[in-house]
């Protein structure tokens, strides 16, 4: 019976430890371990956790670079878009390239549209539609065309919301003939935000709308359609 007592304190003391290291992850005892496990892993260099710091820091300062000091941050991304093996990182990368204005910038995020990693080439949809422009609309356009990933596609029709431009029309027409329905959701509302038009949901108005063609507007709801939505 003492025996199997002492068993039982044994576990209880170990619990209590799981719970004080690994069980409040947000509290102090949690990020004093990390806190020292990156400072120990330091010493050989630095951590992903260091190195994304630095990469966000950047991001803030950007807007207080001139034209030589962005040029020499993008050329050193652009090759952290290629060599470094870590998708968090790159991702993280193409977001800072995505800031800076400098035409160097332009060859990373060519390069991370065709990353191995889809979250690497959706982060480079976003960058694209924040950096706007004929060769961001394009790359848009070409990712909504080839891209074998559906979540990266629906990154691409989003951002070409931000292009009132034709050629952006017609790049949203590729995705309504896809036969994904969320990534046609995401045009139609991609293209109601540059036409200030609405068709409502009908992908075959919208169709009609990108060839240029007159619209058959898909009837209003009637108050008893609206009122069954309601409830």
């Amino acid at each position: 019976m003492m025996e199997r007592g002492k068993r039982s304190s044994i576990w209880v003391a170990f619990a209590w430890g799981v719970v004080l290291i690994s069980g409040c992850v947000d509290g102090p005892l949690y990020s004093l371990y990390y806190r020292k496990q990156w400072q120990d892993d330091e010493k050989y260099g630095p951590t992903l956790f260091t190195r994304l710091e630095e990469l966000r820091n950047l991001r803030g300062e950007a807007v207080r670079m001139n034209e030589q000091q962005q040029a020499e941050l993008a050329r050193r991304l652009n090759r952290s878009v290629v060599q470094d093996p870590s998708a968090v990182y790159r991702v993280e990368v193409v977001r800072t390239l995505g800031v800076l204005t400098t035409p160097v910038a332009v060859e990373g995020l060519q390069r991370a549209s065709g990353d191995e990693e889809p979250t690497v080439r959706i982060a480079a949809c976003q960058a694209w539609g924040q950096r706007r422009g004929a060769e961001a609309l394009g790359a848009l356009g070409q990712i909504i065309r080839s891209d074998d990933n559906v979540d990266v596609r629906i990154a691409a029709a989003r951002e070409l919301g931000n292009f009132e431009d034709q050629a952006a029309v017609q790049a949203l027409g590729v995705a309504l003939d896809d036969a994904d329905a969320a990534l046609q959701f995401r045009a139609v509302d991609s293209l109601r935000r540059i036409s200030a038009e609405d068709f409502g949901n009908s992908i075959p108005a919208w169709r009609q709308y990108v060839r240029g063609e007159p619209v058959d507007r898909p009837e209003p709801p009637s108050l008893v359609q609206r009122l069954l939505t309601f409830f």
